[in-house]
């Protein structure tokens, strides 16, 4: 591609208008003959370091944030913000895959990846061609795309593991959707992708916003910062969906007054002010929930097999979405009394007659949201085991263990992914919070802890299986292990009982 193709939409300075490049690449062992080595600063290493090394492999240009010694300028391109030059790069090289498509980002701290999936069901059901990139996977229409070397993911072996894999991967995707006909992309917008710019190439043209409360502070600092983080992706963005029940995300609507706010709300004083309201709630335990979806385009009553009154907030933003892109409402109707949920969202085991749930919450208010649901549900107790990762927001640790008590009855605290953090240490964090007149045990090996939530459990008691959620593996200071948690509660109760 030639440099005026790649550099088009940059502030990008340069001097080789006619050169061609072969490929791009932003990791100096990548470099081949021709390519363009893109240096960025990243936590631990600073590509400009490595651009001489990248140029003794065959680059045809570096592209740098300042001229750098041993490189002439006829080999350099400038530009004053290298993530967002990468970003554009990728876009351009790949061919500006997204042009033309639909695009819909999502954003909040918990129910990224349940939006994700209700809303490309309901749109597939619809006869729209989706692509959709999450935590879970990355596909084209029912298709699993692989994004090789893990979408640049450290934390699983599952493709598109990273929740917004880095431009290479997320470009890389998208044309691989634009092949297999795709008219629709859906994506997950993490707080450090935003600020990364990751995806700054891109206009969506809806953004949902979910929920927000205490996640990645190790990274953002403080509760501002974070929102100001994921602020960022109504910069560009004509039409947001926003969660105004969730007291963070209620600010938006304040923010930006120019543009199409479509607001959703579950709270009847609310209805007036809301273009969008969940009314009527009602729980059906393990069946599912129902309530009514009120706005002035439609009034229909939802049934859906999801539970918990998070799936509700959940429901409605991804059915105002549909409605909004041009979904009949019975369409939209029909769709949702048939999804079974996201991968690793709050699926139930078969555990020989317990009651055995996994999900991926890993967050004090995820915690509560699925405890709460349980305790609508049991007529016994509930059981719930979580962990915290290693490396990762320290200060949401004891907070983990106050939601954990809240709502149920007896807590397991165990490991969760510990990566090189010494275990003990993260469990000290955690039992900061614990409040130790109330029934707790500490059983750090994950595995025995799965044996003995199952093996005190009774018929009428719950056990919840907090953090691994679509997980199938375990990371340890020395790499990831092979850890499936379903299989684990089935023999766990086959030990049990035979």
């Amino acid at each position: 591609m030639k440099a005026k193709e790649l550099f088009a939409n940059t502030d990008v300075k340069y001097t080789f208008e006619d050169a061609d490049f072969t490929g791009v690449a932003s990791d100096s062992r990548r470099v081949r003959e021709g390519y363009l080595f893109i240096c960025q600063r990243g936590q631990k290493h600073d590509g400009h370091y490595h651009s001489l090394e990248a140029v003794q492999k065959g680059a045809r240009a570096v592209l740098a944030e300042h001229q750098i010694e041993g490189i002439s300028p006829d080999m350099t391109a400038i530009t004053s913000d290298g993530r967002r030059a990468e970003s554009q790069v990728w876009y351009n090289f790949t061919g500006r895959p997204t042009d033309g498509m639909t695009k819909i980002a999502i954003t909040g701290t918990a129910g990224k990846t349940s939006v994700a999936f209700i809303l490309r069901h309901i749109l597939s059901s619809a006869g729209r061609r989706v692509g959709m990139i999450t935590t879970v996977k990355t596909t084209a229409g029912e298709s699993e795309i692989p994004l090789g070397d893990n979408g640049g993911s450290s934390v699983s072996d599952s493709h598109g593991a990273m929740t917004t894999p880095d431009p290479e991967y997320f470009f890389g995707a998208a044309l691989e959707m634009k092949k297999r006909g795709c008219d629709t992309l859906i994506y997950e917008a993490s707080s450090q992708s935003l600020l990364l710019e990751k995806t700054s190439a891109l206009s969506p043209d809806v953004a949902i916003f979910t929920n927000l409360s205490p996640e990645h502070l190790d990274c953002h600092r403080d509760m501002e910062s974070y929102f100001g983080a994921k602020s960022l992706l109504a910069e560009n963005t004509r039409t947001l969906i926003i969660n105004t029940d969730d007291p963070w995300m209620a600010r938006l609507c304040k923010m930006y007054k120019g543009r199409e706010l479509i607001r959703c709300s579950a709270r009847y004083e609310k209805v007036g002010e809301s273009e969008v309201c969940a009314l009527r709630y009602v729980p059906h335990g393990e069946e599912g929930i129902e309530f009514v979806y009120f706005s002035e385009q439609a009034v229909f009553r939802i049934k859906t097999p999801l539970v918990g009154r998070h799936s509700m907030y959940n429901t409605m933003e991804a059915a105002a979405c549909a409605i909004k892109l041009g979904v009949d409402p019975m369409a939209v109707k029909e769709s949702l009394a048939d999804f079974r949920g996201a991968p690793g969202r709050l699926y139930k085991v078969d555990a020989g007659g317990l009651n055995v749930f996994i999900d991926y919450a890993h967050t004090p208010e995820a915690i509560r949201a699925v405890a709460g649901f349980a305790k609508e549900l049991t007529r016994g107790r509930v059981i719930l085991m979580f962990g915290c990762g290693g490396e990762r927001d320290r200060s949401k640790r004891p907070e983990m263990a106050r939601a954990a008590q809240e709502l149920s009855d007896y807590v397991i605290i165990t490991g969760d992914n510990p990566r090189r953090e010494d275990p003990q240490k993260i469990i000290e964090d955690i039992l900061r919070g614990v409040d130790p007149s109330k029934a707790y045990a500490v059983i750090p090996d994950r595995r025995e802890a799965v044996r003995h939530a199952v093996k005190i459990a009774e018929a009428d008691d719950i056990v919840l299986l907090l953090g691994k959620g679509h997980e199938k593996y375990e990371i340890l200071s020395d790499g990831k292990h092979p850890f499936d948690e379903e299989e684990l509660v089935r023999e766990a109760v086959r030990e049990r009982f035979n």
